[in-house]
């Protein structure tokens, strides 16, 4: 509809009217039927801010970012004060994972005038995962001045203030988070491992939401930043034992991405992954390693599972959102057949069973774990100490245990 007659320009009236046609489609959700009408009005109005805006947000309606920051980018270039293209812009840059791009473009918008809460949060959002704690602690605290009882920002600036050791204030803001939001499972688990309390386990709400938001990032921030090796660790270990015995049936508990199924994957027949995000799942999915992956609470898979005994039982750092293990390694026992083996890693604890630290996470004893081995079964092949991962630049310590039936 660029032309009412071949050949002839169309006049203003009609370039409204198409205008207002192609928003008509936008609106009805006609998304590739408004970029046509956008495109084709862009064609006889390069310059026009508001077709490249609005030709931006249909891209960004169908996950086209890449066509969409083309456009964002023009208009930026012709109303570089205009702060809700620099908003939107940033939203944009997030999609496409440019983290550092999506923080300038949500600042410049805040510098235009934008105060609003939608854009601080989002800046806030980027300054954390770019790991600049005093630029989102600032957006957080300008967003409860505006709003006090903002529960994402309550939630995501006490566990910053938590991970960067400010406990204090930390507890203040998850008991406020509270104070709205009573049954919000995770700020009650992370007071009682600020204030002593020692849960059984951590909240499955909690550990499910955790991994669904970790997943993405998972690996590169654990093998990288983290420098987490305990897979490996305890695929030494048991090749250090069994390197010559096959395994037919293996059962990865809490199995994230895969990390562990890469590393055992050689040596069993018929892999079983159990974890209770589905996010992490569809990471694991994509290396193709296991036969079956169910998502579920350990616990009850365990509980529930098919009939037949696994050979071979592995948990690499999932004992840190459990407390008490003693349901754990019951199951796990009678779901091992005669001469299988259980391997696990635990953190240490200075308690004599188990413990949750400021972190969030339990620690365990070696005490508690072979008393507990004696009450379930269990023969305690080897334990050995390791390094898990580092955190603040030091290493967190703890334990790789084989057990055998």
């Amino acid at each position: 509809m660029s032309q009412t007659v071949s050949g002839s320009t169309p006049s203003p009236q009609e370039l409204i009217k198409q205008f207002n046609h192609a928003c008509k489609l936008h609106e009805n959700n006609k998304i590739r039927e408004a970029i046509d009408e956008y495109k084709s009005l862009l064609i006889l109005l390069p310059d026009s801010p508001l077709l490249h805006f609005n030709c931006a947000l249909a891209h960004f309606d169908i996950h086209q970012f890449n066509e969409a920051e083309k456009h964002y980018r023009e208009a930026c270039q012709i109303t570089p004060e205009d702060p809700d293209v620099h908003y939107n812009r940033g939203l944009n840059f997030r999609r496409l994972g440019k983290i550092k791009e999506g923080a300038e473009s949500f600042a410049q918008a805040v510098k235009l005038g934008d105060s609003s809460v939608d854009t601080l949060y989002s800046l806030a959002l980027c300054y954390q995962d770019l790991h600049d704690n005093d630029g989102a602690a600032l957006s957080y605290e300008l967003i409860l001045s505006r709003d006090p009882n903002h529960l994402s920002t309550l939630n995501n600036y006490a566990y910053l203030c938590h991970k960067i050791g400010e406990s204090k204030k930390a507890e203040k803001l998850y008991r406020r988070l509270l104070r709205y939001k009573p049954d919000h499972q995770a700020a009650q688990h992370m007071i009682n491992s600020l204030s002593g309390q020692t849960p059984d386990s951590a909240p499955l709400d909690y550990v499910e939401t955790v991994f669904d938001n970790y997943a993405k990032d998972f690996e590169d921030s654990l093998l990288g930043r983290l420098q987490y090796k305990t897979p490996m660790a305890l695929w030494d270990r048991y090749c250090h034992f069994f390197r010559e015995v096959p395994r037919k049936y293996c059962l990865d508990l809490g199995c994230g991405t895969g990390l562990a199924g890469v590393q055992f994957a050689p040596c069993c027949s018929h892999m079983v992954g159990v974890d209770i995000s589905e996010e992490m799942l569809a990471v694991a999915n994509e290396k193709n390693l296991y036969n079956e992956l169910k998502k579920d609470d350990i616990s009850h898979f365990l509980c529930t599972a098919q009939p037949f005994s696994f050979d071979l039982i592995i948990a690499a750092d999932v004992f840190i959102y459990l407390g008490d293990l003693k349901k754990i390694f019951t199951a796990c026992f009678e779901k091992t057949k005669e001469g299988g083996v259980f391997l696990f890693s635990v953190e240490e604890s200075t308690s004599e069973q188990f413990e949750i630290k400021e972190t969030g996470r339990f620690g365990h004893s070696t005490q508690y774990i072979q008393n507990l081995c004696q009450k379930t079964g269990w023969s305690i092949l080897d334990m050995h100490p390791s390094n898990l991962r580092q955190e603040k630049e030091e290493w967190i310590k703890g334990y790789l245990f084989i057990l055998h039936k």
